[in-house]
């Protein structure tokens, strides 16, 4: 199996885990929806702020994979796709990461239907859980590209 075919595979396991945990955490009886109510909007404060930060994060994460480029060993790795998954869980995790920015925004400026606001929020949620599944994978991706650049020194 070629290294594209291999990154799509984990990259696909990922997807699957964030969606499985999504589906746990929103069907789990211990965990209910509409106890949210009771948070009133600093749930949603919570998750702006925490998506903000996450988001803020990959983004850096990203940035320094390209001036890391510059490095023989990481454009190797780069050149034979070993870092196509990091890029790739980045941006996801930032997709996630807006997605949830801006249902919280919604949820919290506009008036919606109360089965509207519930969906909305399991949405919202799955996003914060997918955001988080990914900025896992980018932190591991991350050391495994620092501790090339290390090697690389020594």
């Amino acid at each position: 199996m070629t290294t594209k075919a291999k990154n799509i595979v984990k990259l696909g396991g990922a997807v699957v885990v964030s969606a499985g945990v999504s589906a746990i955490v929103l069907k789990c009886p211990y965990f209910n929806v509409l106890d949210f109510g009771s948070c009133n909007k600093d749930f949603h404060y919570n998750v702006i702020s925490m998506s903000a930060t996450i988001g803020g994060f990959l983004f850096t994460g990203i940035s320094i994979l390209i001036s890391t480029l510059e490095k023989e060993r990481i454009k190797r790795l780069w050149d034979y796709n070993y870092l196509d998954n990091l890029y790739r869980a980045a941006f996801i995790g930032i997709t996630a990461n807006i997605t949830s920015l801006v249902i919280a925004l919604g949820i919290i400026i506009l008036k919606f239907e109360e089965k509207i606001q519930w969906i909305l929020a399991d949405v919202e949620i799955s996003a914060v859980i997918t955001s988080i599944v990914f900025f896992i994978w980018s932190v591991k991706q991350m050391i495994f590209v620092i501790s090339r650049l290390k090697d690389n020194d020594e």
